[in-house]
């Protein structure tokens, strides 16, 4: 036991020798047995090719009069150690992303993942999702309702909305049966208020995503007895409403 302790301590040492002087082996066999190289070498410059590596080949060459080695990577075909991923690679990563996504929230709406199609959408509610409420709030450190569907019409559908829930709703076209809620369209509450207090986003299924107090950005159903009590309307942006209201921020801009 002792003997193999120093065999052990010995290749280890010489491993850690050659890996400093950039020689590359695939064992301490190969350490040990270093002759069994200068023995296929039958002149000075012929190489000696070792086994192949992810990397290339590692060739082996002896140096003209001496009995020391010099080694080198051959790459292996057109591709090159440095050379980045193709694009390939990143398409399929997002594809997968994608796909997780729809079938996450596809589980959370009850419905089947192929009719999650909309990307963009379920990727900016999945970067927001659990943001906490901030009354006033408009970015990660806490965000209100009305806020949060602002940032959302510019990230997904590229549509600037007013800041507040009430001139939001002013700005729709109203929806009164729910039944023809599309995704994308505004869903509206008045809690413990007559006027407009609360905004979300409709989604499918009777679900909506929005940012309210109790546990911020989340997905709730409009069926829930809470939600239900309070309801107060849905309304969708019309096309010539959207310039308006592109309009109208721009020159509250200026």
């Amino acid at each position: 036991m002792h003997i193999m302790t120093k065999k052990t301590l010995l290749n280890t040492l010489l491993i850690t020798t050659l890996s400093i002087a950039g020689t590359s082996c695939n064992s301490a066999h190969e350490l040990m047995e270093p002759m069994s190289f200068a023995a296929t070498a039958k002149s000075s410059n012929q190489n000696i090719v070792g086994s192949q590596n992810p990397n290339g080949v590692q060739i082996y060459q002896r140096n003209a009069g001496t009995n020391t080695f010099s080694s080198a990577k051959k790459p292996i075909g057109p591709a090159s150690a440095n050379q980045t991923p193709p694009p390939t690679a990143e398409k399929n990563f997002i594809t997968s992303l994608n796909k997780f996504l729809n079938l996450k929230y596809a589980n959370m709406l009850g419905v089947l993942p192929q009719v999650i199609t909309n990307d963009l959408l379920y990727d900016f509610i999945d970067e927001w999702y659990g943001t906490r409420y901030r009354l006033g709030g408009t970015d990660k450190r806490g965000i209100d309702c009305s806020a949060f569907v602002q940032r959302l019409y510019a990230r997904v559908f590229n549509i600037s909305l007013f800041r507040t829930a009430a001139e939001q709703f002013n700005l729709c076209h109203s929806i009164w049966n729910k039944e023809e809620l599309k995704e994308g369209d505004l869903v509206f509450f008045n809690i413990r208020t007559k006027r407009i207090s609360h905004v979300g986003i409709y989604l499918m299924n009777d679900y909506f995503v929005h940012s309210c107090t109790s546990q911020g950005v989340m997905i709730s159903k409009l069926s829930d007895t809470y939600w239900k009590k309070y309801y107060a309307g849905a309304g969708r942006i019309p096309h010539g409403e959207r310039n308006k209201a592109d309009n109208c921020i721009e020159a509250g801009m200026n």
